[in-house]
């Protein structure tokens, strides 16, 4: 995976630059120069990244599935930017 679709991977999934870097073990710094493409990574550590990457997704997606169930809000509620989310509106 290249730098720049690790980055749209992770904001699509709304995982924080910061949490990635504790869940896989790197600085921010290297992570921002990875994902900008100025610093390539090692195959290693293309791995260890990108596990990280998945885990917290598969996390995040538990946890919004366990919110719904709830009815909670969860980020798919959201509603585009300017826009009340889906949950308020509905009420």
């Amino acid at each position: 995976m290249k730098g720049s679709e690790l980055r749209v991977k992770r904001v699509s999934a709304g995982i924080s630059g910061a949490i990635l870097c504790l869940k896989a073990g790197l600085g921010r710094t290297r992570l921002s120069g990875i994902e900008r493409g100025t610093i390539s990574m090692a195959p290693a550590e293309a791995a260890r990244i990108e596990a990280a990457l998945n885990e917290l997704t598969h996390a995040k997606r538990k946890a919004d599935e366990v919110a719904m169930s709830l009815g909670w809000p969860t980020r798919s509620d959201q509603g585009a930017p300017g826009e009340p989310p889906n949950a308020v509106a509905a009420l």
